[in-house]
């Protein structure tokens, strides 16, 4: 596996998204060079189309959750997935592969075999690739250390919930801190025999508990280990290259008190704010002519303005303007007061319920963005009532105001609506994650990951 974005990934996807462009782009290739001209310029015309090909593919296969784990512990689900990857992708390519074989369309009989063979390959890929991480790849061992509820939370990932290649090997008890009730993980020792424990398991990785106290651990025990290649890793810093989430139940405040995470440079938040300032305004051009019919739905669905404003709170805890499409009724909330939205919402009018599908009634907050209030990507703004009731009752909520909001962010593509404070609290750790690893690269995957989700209309309500 590797590490991107703080996040670790498989490297079993990368190896399938690299064999899946290989035969994409071989398929493409022997399927089209016989109809393309014997002369330079036609082989390099051919060439921009395999890579096209490939590009497209991946992306289709990626929109049609190709990748996923829960797809490819399925059969049935890797060839409905396979199915619909591959049908988007002729659907996109119809184009280009009409302009390059408009003349020799006597060869068109070979492009649906040429399909077949394709998905029956991509099936075979996925699984072998399932076969071989359950059978074949051990993975790395962990053994954790403490009692705390980062190490519960971290165990209950690594018993099987994280798709990675690390295997939990058993916990070592802090005797300083009672188990949880319900923890129901291997206990192999306690920490004062750590050295005679690793050389019995084996691990790989010993994890150290945040909560876990300075003078518990030897500090001679944790050097020896590291000396014969054992990797020595903090418990909440691997729970969050595992989940993407900052478990804020037992982070440490002085690490965020003294870490520069949370604090951009002024160059980093003046390219930041460039940088969503260009994107938007292109958005504002091409998306003109969908919000003019957006506009005239709206008008001629319900009596009420096409827009609709609301206070939400922004960097600093600064309050602003959010500027919507208006997808409920003008009076939604005259006698219930502010309160969260909820699946088939009898507020919400029936255009609206369009627009919340596809998230386009987020598309006016572009103007935010163009103002300086928003940015691209970030923590979505909330509510100032709903602001004040969370930090009451989650620690760090007031974290997420350390940066400019977000039309879309890490927790949006994520975790679910967040209609109560549970998974408010879920949300505010991948928001703190976001906040901890900013980058241009980082926006650009969120960004990446919201058109799939828009297209799919997931989380919306």
């Amino acid at each position: 596996m590797f590490r991107m974005f703080n996040l670790y990934v498989p490297s079993s996807k990368l190896l399938l998204m690299v064999a899946d462009a290989l035969l994409l782009a071989t398929g493409c290739f022997l399927l089209f060079r016989p109809l393309a001209p014997a002369d330079t310029l036609a082989d390099v015309q051919l060439y921009v189309v395999v890579l096209l090909v490939a590009i497209v593919g991946i992306w289709s296969f990626y929109f049609s959750d190709l990748y996923e784990n829960a797809t490819l512990r399925s059969k049935q689900t890797v060839l409905v997935s396979g199915l619909r990857g591959l049908g988007l992708s002729a659907l996109l390519l119809t184009p280009l592969v009409w302009l390059l074989a408009r003349n020799r369309l006597t060869h068109d009989h070979f492009i649906e075999p040429a399909l077949a063979l394709i998905l029956i390959v991509l099936y075979l890929q996925r699984r072998v690739s399932d076969w071989w991480q359950r059978r074949m790849s051990s993975g790395e061992r962990v053994l954790l250390v403490g009692s705390g509820v980062t190490v519960q939370l971290l165990a209950e990932q690594l018993a099987g919930k994280c798709g990675l290649p690390l295997k939990l090997a058993g916990v070592v008890l802090d005797q300083s801190r009672p188990l949880p009730q319900d923890f129901r993980f291997a206990v192999v020792g306690n920490v004062d025999r750590l050295r005679d424990l690793a050389r019995s398991f084996r691990p790989d990785r010993i994890v150290i508990s945040s909560e876990i106290g300075v003078s518990t651990v030897s500090v001679a025990d944790l050097l020896a280990l590291r000396r014969i290649g054992i990797r020595v890793q903090d418990a909440g810093e691997l729970y969050e290259s595992v989940t993407g989430r900052v478990p804020v139940e037992s982070v440490r405040s002085n690490g965020l008190a003294f870490g520069a995470a949370l604090v951009p440079t002024p160059m980093k938040r003046s390219f930041h704010r460039a940088a969503s300032f260009v994107a938007a305004a292109i958005l504002t051009v091409l998306l003109a002519p969908i919000g003019m019919l957006i506009a005239i739905a709206v008008k001629l669905e319900s009596e009420g303005p096409v827009f609709y404003t609301q206070e939400r709170v922004g960097a600093g805890g600064r309050t602003f303007r959010v500027i919507k499409f208006r997808s409920m009724r003008q009076d939604a909330e005259s006698a219930s007061g502010p309160v969260w939205a909820t699946t088939k919402d009898s507020r919400v009018t029936r255009v609206g319920v369009v627009l919340r599908k596809l998230r386009l009634d987020e598309l006016p907050q572009v103007i935010n963005v163009l103002r300086g209030e928003m940015c691209l990507v970030g923590p979505r703004p909330e509510r100032p009532h709903f602001v004040r009731m969370l930090e009451e009752k989650i620690t760090y909520y007031d974290l997420r105001h350390c940066i400019p909001p977000g039309i879309t962010g890490w927790a949006q593509v994520c975790a679910d609506y967040g209609s109560n404070v549970e998974e408010s609290r879920t949300k505010l750790e991948y928001d703190l994650f976001y906040v901890k690893n900013a980058s241009l690269l980082f926006d650009l995957l969120i960004l990446f990951k919201t058109v799939k989700i828009v297209l799919c209309g997931r989380g919306s309500r």
